[in-house]
């Protein structure tokens, strides 16, 4: 049995790594004018006075179902299932544009007067949602190989 690496589970892998490198990371931080700052992360709202609201936890779990579908895509590669690798990764997609509707409406609603200062780690779901788009690609690549080495026609992009 001879076992076959592509280029999609480097994207998919890098993928599972930034997202959780995402939930680990604080996404922002929001400053007002007299000083005081709290630090936005996936799962809760932390003060400088050393409180914290726990408002977040809708971003931190569509990074974890996001992760979650990306270890599972990454799993699955391995089997030649196309179809399905390309509806989960247009899942992934969704969820991640999901992820920065909720973020902005986030940012929005607590903002005010103060002003929001964005980390890097908050550009990690879109550095995924470009390697996403690179998978799919990718998978599209090697099914028409696969289909092309198997019925000996030549299929055309």
């Amino acid at each position: 049995m001879k076992i076959e690496f592509y280029l999609h589970q480097v994207w998919l892998a890098l993928i599972c790594v930034l997202m959780f490198a995402g939930l680990l990371l604080p996404v922002g931080q929001l400053v007002n004018a007299e000083g005081a700052s709290a630090e936005l992360t996936n799962f809760r709202l932390n003060f400088i006075e050393g409180d914290s609201s726990g408002a977040m936890w809708a971003m931190g779990v569509i990074m974890i179902v996001t992760l979650g579908v990306g270890v599972f895509e990454l799993l699955l590669s391995g089997f030649r299932n196309f179809i399905l690798q390309k509806r989960l990764l247009v899942f992934m997609m969704l969820l991640t544009a999901g992820y920065y509707i909720l973020f902005v409406a986030y940012v929005l609603l607590m903002k005010g007067d103060a002003t929001f200062t964005p980390y890097v780690a908050s550009a990690f779901p879109l550095i995924s949602v470009v390697l996403e788009y690179m998978t799919i690609h990718g998978v599209s690549k090697a099914e028409a190989h696969i289909i092309a080495k198997a019925s000996g026609f030549r299929l055309r992009d």
